[in-house]
């Protein structure tokens, strides 16, 4: 202890001579002091940056970061397998890996979601009549705000009316980058409240719950908004298995496998928004994993047109983003008109590749449809606002970021389809053409995924069962098993006999059969089942009753001059008397006496005569 209190008055002493030199204006201690206090600040600022969260909320409307701006601890502190799905604890609910659903599929489906969404459209990939979707928008909105616009209305209807108006066979919803701010639970309990009220306006179409995208490793608080997003699909993916929806989990499309975070390759430069590369993997996933059911929609009515909704509706800054920099205001964009579906239905004039700044119009393209054909227009990117009209003059629209936009038109025949049945095609589809005059030629053929039925047993081959396509008109074989059936047993039930299945895997390794009963043995009621052998006792079997034994008296006379009998002295005798004829002996000639040899009895010979008599000559007098 007197060692340490001599070193404190050592080191003490030795400040105060370094103080009072500082203070004499020494540049060597002077410089030391600088240093010493540069340090303490540079470990208080560690010790209290290290304190503070790593990362900020995702905002839809938040600019690109820089290179520089992603931090080892934001990368570092995601754990990408913290909260990884377990498939198998999601068994029935995530969409495995199906056959490719093909362009008829995504056309049938209708996608509801945010920017993300929307882009689909910029990029070709869907068009506005299948999908509905704001930049900005999140989950909340599909019940609080009225925001899906048509042609020939000015007001906007909420999301769920939009959905019945445009009657879906299937929809896949995808909202949640905009809901980062909120815990799973409450996000799970909107999108709950969001599905409830579309299948109140329209019950008679398939929902498919997307995963929410992911970020981009490079974007400001990835880490942070990389967890709240795989926080927020397992709570999808529960609520999917809770309330019997489809989970489509696209994330591992999207997911670069050695982060958890976006491929970089498919992401804009704000590392929120998917890229065209990006999209098209989605489109590409969606296809393949497809949940395909028998249409249950009733007669459909006239399908509106479904107009963009404005970015700014949820997104403000979007009305002033075109006062940013950018290549397609100093150069302008390029605008493409072409013919995407039906070439042989019409023809486009005009200046078909345009050089047009942001807000300003091209030149005017015509299409003309040829006699029995329609017309309808689409874009990557703004606003037709009568995509029925042949004659366009487009405009590019003034907040655009895209250096290039495709417009299109799709010719499409009059015609009225006329069906024939479905009819397998050998690859995992089945397919069927219009059999009415005056179709397209070839006629038009479509194409669907099989529909996969459950095990069911082969009706004439009883070694086999087989998984039908449900299609009606289809029933094609998809999967075959080949039963090895055991010999047939007793299955101790008294009523049927039994026999398994070897095979690994078999779908129904039991199988059950009554017995095949042969005849009933009257005296006992047993019988023997003819294919097994099992012993049991006909139900229907009465017991024969019991034989009777007499206890017959000695014969007498019946007194009826023809029999005798005898009786039975046993309790309940059915037939307690016995008649029998005389059994009779020698006649005597003299008298036509006779007597039974069996009772004694004596009568007369009915057919006893008496002797001739001689007459005797009278004496001679």
């Amino acid at each position: 202890m007197q060692q340490i209190q001599r070193y404190f008055r050592k080191a003490g002493k030795a400040l105060a001579r370094f103080f009072g030199r500082v203070k004499k204006g020494s540049p060597i201690d002077i410089a030391i002091l600088v240093c010493a206090a540069a340090l303490i600040i540079a470990l208080i600022a560690i010790l209290v940056m290290s304190l503070l969260p790593d990362a900020a909320p995702v905002d839809a409307s938040s600019s690109a970061p820089s290179s520089s701006s992603v931090s080892a601890s934001q990368s570092g502190s995601y754990d990408p397998d913290a909260d990884a799905l377990d498939k198998q604890a999601y068994d029935g609910t995530i969409l495995p890996e199906t056959a490719d659903g093909g362009q008829t599929y995504i056309d049938e489906t209708m996608f509801l979601g945010d920017s993300n969404t929307y882009r689909l459209v910029a990029y070709g990939l869907t068009t506005w009549q299948n999908n509905l979707s704001a930049v900005g928008m999140g989950i909340q909105h599909v019940t609080s705000t009225p925001c899906m616009y048509f042609k020939g209305s000015s007001s906007p209807v909420y999301v769920a009316k939009a959905v019945s108006m445009m009657q879906p066979r299937r929809i896949v919803i995808t909202y949640g980058t905009n809901n980062t701010n909120s815990t799973a639970d409450t996000f799970k309990n909107q999108y709950r409240s969001a599905l409830e009220a579309i299948k109140k306006e329209w019950p008679y179409a398939d929902i498919i719950i997307n995963a929410v995208p992911p970020v981009a490793q490079t974007r400001t608080g990835a880490a942070a908004a990389q967890k709240a997003i795989d926080e927020f699909n397992k709570a999808l993916a529960d609520l999917a298995k809770e309330d019997g929806y489809r989970f489509l989990n696209s994330s591992e499309a999207l997911k670069d496998p050695a982060t958890g975070f976006a491929r970089a390759s498919y992401m804009i430069e704000d590392g929120l928004h998917l890229n065209e590369q990006g999209a098209k993997a989605l489109i590409d996933y969606v296809r393949t994993h497809t949940y395909e059911t028998e249409d249950r929609r009733p007669a459909l009515t006239t399908i509106p047109t479904h107009t963009a909704t404005p970015e700014e509706t949820f997104n403000p800054q979007a009305a002033s983003s075109s006062s940013s920099s950018s290549s397609s205001e100093a150069e302008g964009v390029t605008v493409t008109f072409s013919i995407k579906d039906g070439k042989d239905g019409g023809s486009l004039s005009g200046t078909l590749t345009q050089k047009v700044k942001p807000g300003e119009t091209c030149s005017t393209v015509t299409a003309t449809a040829k006699e029995g054909y329609s017309l309808e227009w689409g874009c990557t990117e703004g606003r037709i606002e009568n995509v029925n009209n042949g004659t366009l003059t487009f405009t590019v629209p003034a907040n655009t970021k895209l250096e290039s936009i495709s417009v299109w038109v799709t010719f499409k025949n009059k015609h009225t389809h006329s069906f024939g049945s479905w009819t397998d095609a050998g690859n995992g589809t089945h397919t069927r053409t219009c059999t009415a005059s005056g179709c397209t030629n070839p006629p038009k053929t479509e194409t669907e995924n099989h529909i996969k039925g459950n095990w069911t047993a082969d009706p004439n081959d009883a070694t086999k069962m087989h998984i039908y396509c449900t299609q009606p008109t289809c029933h094609a074989i998809l999967d075959t098993h080949t039963h090895s059936w055991s010999g047939w047993t007793d299955a101790g039930d008294g009523v049927n006999h039994k026999r398994t299945c070897s095979v690994a895997g078999c779908p129904a390794p039991t199988e059950t059969q009554a017995h095949s009963w042969g005849a009933t043995d009257q005296a006992t009621g047993m019988r023997t089942c003819t294919v097994c052998g099992a012993a049991g006792k006909d139900p229907n079997w009465t017991a024969p009753p019991a034989e009777h034994v007499h206890a017959w008296s000695g014969w007498t006379d019946a007194g009826d001059g023809a029999n005798h009998k005898r009786t039975c002295s046993a309790a309940g005798c059915p037939a307690p008397t016995e008649l029998q004829p005389h059994t009779w002996g020698a006649t005597d000639p003299g008298t036509g006496a006779r007597s039974c040899t069996v009772c004694g009895a004596v009568g007369q010979d009915p057919n006893w005569a008496p002797p001739a008599t001689t007459s005797v000559p009278a004496p001679a007098a």
